[in-house]
């Protein structure tokens, strides 16, 4: 609605509309006329650039007037100081300039709310026009706004004089609002997460302390090419290996991700955001923290495994905090969430936000969904969310990370009236009660809210769905370091196996009833143990000289287990109280409890491998290299050969070299019969150390896989293939995939993608017809070939190994045989055929 001109008159009076000087007879019916000032700017040189200043040259206006040229521009200023903090301006040329081919205005003729100054007029003449100072050139007008009004603070602010163009000010300005968005901004929620996703989302109806936000794409963007195939490369290899070798591949992700550093660039406007959004950057206090794109989903949280920076001032400060966050997205707990949840990419997601940070009062949290809807426990019946609240003075920090021991109350109990002794907090909780339960509304589930609250009122710091705090809500404040026997001890009902649940049902299903069967039959076995712990436990001095306690004696080395994707990790029993607080992530005053499963790890002198076979016979199978290389094949073994068991005088087939053998056989023919009769046709593993000889595990075997010995060679598993001779090399890659548990004979994996791998499936498929592969053993990682080849010919290997098991099932035909060559080759029950070459 446009003011006419009495009211224009009115509003002055009223000190609502600013018009100095003020001359009556300049009224008009709904508009006032200004005058043109005796200054005039015009730029130097051309073409003007918008990132930089432009210089210009003044012209005084004589009385007797000054000629403007057509086609170039002319700033000039209004006489009278014209604004309003209530009435919205615009303002256009007289009607009788406009006559002459002026424009005073090339396209802003709309001012904001809030300035007073003198007027920026851009003078373009379509003819050469004299013009003179103080003549009627103009007319304002005032429009009363619709909704809140913002006042202009802008940098043109009570101008005095023609002002050329500051865009140049504003020019990082514009970038940055565009690469780091602020909570109002629309923005990609998988660039920036959930958390502040959730923030932004909150903010247009509760209370949020102003932040923005820099994109999981700026982290991506800061990494070198160098970098990103460093880290491909690494994350490849954890993946291949599922984690056995988890701590050096950690060690190579950090080192490459050292140096990681926001670009020249972003530096700029990351410090222009600050500027505009906080104005004092180095006077405000930022808390930088992460917002990981599969943080806090209704599946996912990851809390925790990422650093936060509280008490940030200045803009370099701010910088390095950006940065730390984005490194601890490769330090080893971050890493090994992800793994345990399948997460092997290399690529970062995460988005960090920069947000005032709140210095409260009090501060907790607060959810909804632990019992219910309240029902007709709500003393006023509205069926209302139970709301429970936790909270401490000052930061919740402490709080959250499971540190301080909160108060504790619900919104029952507030709604009785206040308790005596926090009867000063009552009104904040209450006002706490009512944010979460409308989030809850406005979120249409249960939720888990952080707060603080200041003078203020009460600040919404995060908001996530229930189910994502619950998965990460286990914590003890007192040091936990607790442990049972794996293969024997029930754990207590509230014991939390987290991560390694599955691999803890795997080793109590399979492997515990064959223990059991083994200390029956009087054979010895390695000690396991399920752990729980804390940092304050692990880090304690009592609680960790406990632990080392309970692992003392047995083996010199221990195998870790932290879940299905981080296993197998072999490390010495002095190093793993520092190997599960890297791991894990457990600081000494750390809270979360994680669980964790060790194994005694028996190097021995010998790995052993026995197997029934008809008859009542038994064949052995042994190396110095070790059990792990012998049934990932990578090491070539001895074979024992006794024809029955059950007789004392039967044939033995014994080399010099298993001498330390003899003295067990007969302990491992009774209970390799024993685990016959409880489980059909199995291999047994073995190590023999210093005299002992420990059962360790066994396989049930499916299909036809009788083992003979034929012509001195090894039949793996029967049958007959033809096709191409393809020799694969004994190289570094087939070894190292094969000694991680990447392959597994309850369970493949698919590792395809490894380059390396790729290669060779390549070279496989560029035969017409299948070929015969040739390898120096039967490494395990080639099962990813048993759907591409007709057969394997091996140096050397096992015969009961993962990979033979593994080929007999597919009923792929493989034997060993060293030294063989040629083009075509034929396998035929453990006998080999090459042209030209060694047979059968």
């Amino acid at each position: 609605m446009i003011l006419t001109g009495t009211e224009i008159e009115r509003e002055r009076r009223n000190g609502r509309i600013t018009i100095e000087p003020f001359t009556p007879e300049q009224v008009n019916p709904n508009s006032y006329n200004f005058r043109l000032g005796r200054t005039l700017r015009v730029y130097r040189e051309m073409p003007l650039d918008a990132r930089h200043t432009n210089e210009v040259e003044e012209i005084e206006i004589p009385d007797e007037g000054y000629v403007l040229e057509p086609g170039r521009l002319y700033l000039a200023h209004t006489v009278e100081r014209l604004g309003s903090e209530h009435y919205a301006p615009t303002f256009a040329a007289r009607s009788s300039v406009a006559r002459l081919g002026l424009f005073i205005n090339l396209s802003a003729s709309l001012g904001d709310i809030g300035y007073t100054g003198q007027w920026t007029l851009q003078l373009y003449s379509m003819n050469r026009v004299r013009v003179y100072p103080g003549i009627n050139i103009g007319q304002m007008m005032w429009w009363r706004p619709q909704g809140e009004i913002v006042l202009y603070d802008g940098k043109y602010q009570g101008s005095v004089g023609p002002r050329s163009s500051d865009i140049h000010v504003d020019f990082d300005k514009q970038f940055a609002r565009q690469r780091f968005p602020g909570l109002g901004a629309t923005f990609e929620a998988d660039e920036v997460g959930p958390k502040f996703a959730g923030l932004a989302r909150a903010s247009a109806d509760f209370r949020v302390p102003a932040a923005f936000c820099v994109p999981a794409g700026e982290f991506v963007d800061a990494l070198t090419e160098e970098q990103r195939n460093e880290l491909a490369d690494a994350f490849t290899d954890l993946r291949a290996t599922v984690g056995a070798f988890f701590a050096d591949s950690v060690a190579r992700i950090q080192k490459t991700t050292a140096e990681i550093r926001l670009p020249r660039q972003a530096r700029v406007l990351l410090a222009a955001r600050l500027a505009e959004l906080f104005k004092d950057a180095d006077g405000v206090e930022f808390a930088v923290r992460s917002s990981g794109l599969d943080e806090d989903t209704g599946t996912s949280s990851l809390a925790g495994v990422h650093q936060s920076v509280l008490g940030v001032r200045g803009a370099d400060a701010v910088i390095d905090a950006v940065e730390s966050c984005w490194r601890s997205h490769y330090e080893a707990p971050a890493v090994a969430a992800r793994i345990r949840a399948g997460d092997f990419s290399p690529t970062p997601r995460l988005a960090v936000i920069v947000q005032r940070m709140v210095r409260p009062t009090l501060a907790g949290v607060a959810f909804t969904g632990l019992d219910g809807p309240e029902g007709t426990t709500d003393p006023e019946g509205t069926g209302a969310a139970k709301v429970v609240v936790e909270y401490v003075e000052g930061l919740a920090d402490e709080l959250v990370a499971g540190v301080a021991v909160p108060r504790r109350v619900d919104s029952v109990a507030l709604a009785a009236g206040p308790a005596p002794e926090a009867s000063r907090d009552h009104p904040v909780l209450l006002e706490v009660v009512d944010l979460v339960r409308r989030l809850r509304e406005d979120r249409g589930h249960d939720v888990d809210v952080e707060w603080a609250a200041d003078a203020d009122g009460v600040h919404l710091v995060q908001v996530r769905p229930l189910t994502a705090a619950r998965e990460v809500s286990t914590v003890s404040a007192g040091p936990v370091a607790e442990g049972y026997r794996l293969y024997v001890d029930d754990l207590p009902s509230s014991f939390t196996l987290g991560a390694v649940a599955a691999v803890y049902g795997g080793y109590t299903a399979k492997r515990g009833p064959a223990h059991r069967l083994a200390h029956r039959h009087g054979v010895a076995t390695g000690a396991g143990w399920v752990l729980r712990f804390n940092g304050r436990g692990l880090h304690g001095e009592r609680t960790s000289n406990a632990l080392r306690e309970m692992l003392a004696g047995g083996s010199d080395e221990c195998v870790l287990d932290f879940g299905d994707n981080l296993r197998q990790i072999v490390v010495p029993k002095e190093d793993v109280l520092d190997r599960l607080a890297v791991t894990s992530g457990a600081s000494p005053d750390g809270t979360a409890l994680h669980s964790v499963i060790l194994r005694d790890f028996v190097r021995g002198q010998l790995g052993v491998i026995s197997r029934r076979v008809d008859g009542g016979g038994l064949v052995v199978e042994y190396t110095e290299e070790g059990l792990m290389a012998l049934n990932r094949g990578t090491a070539g073994g001895e074979t024992i050969i006794v024809g029955d068991v059950s007789d004392d005088s039967a044939d033995v087939s014994f080399p010099a070299s298993g001498a330390v053998l003899r003295p067990h056989l007969d302990e491992i023919g009774r209970f390799t019969e024993a685990m016959h009769a409880e489980y059909g046709p199995v291999t047994l593993e073995w190590v023999h150390d210093d005299g002992t000889l420990y059962f360790v595990d066994y396989s049930v075997l499916g299909g036809d896989d009788a083992v003979t010995v034929a012509h001195g060679e090894v039949c793996i598993s029967p049958g007959t293939a033809r096709g191409p001779l393809l020799r694969l090399d004994d190289d570094a890659l087939l070894r190292r995939l094969s000694i991680g548990p990447a392959v597994s004979i309850d369970k493949s994996r698919d590792v395809s993608e490894h380059d390396g791998l790729a290669r060779i499936l390549e070279q496989v498929a560029s035969y017409e017809r299948k070929p015969v592969v040739s390898a120096a053993r039967p490494y395990a990682v080639l099962s990813v070939l048993l759907d591409h080849v007709a057969g394997f010919v091996f140096d050397q290997g096992s015969a009961l190994g993962h990979l033979a098991i593994l080929l007999r099932e597919a009923r792929i035909p493989a034997v060993t045989a060293a030294g063989i060559s040629g083009t075509e080759v034929v396998i035929s029950d453990g006998t080999v055929t090459t042209t030209g070459s060694k047979g059968a």
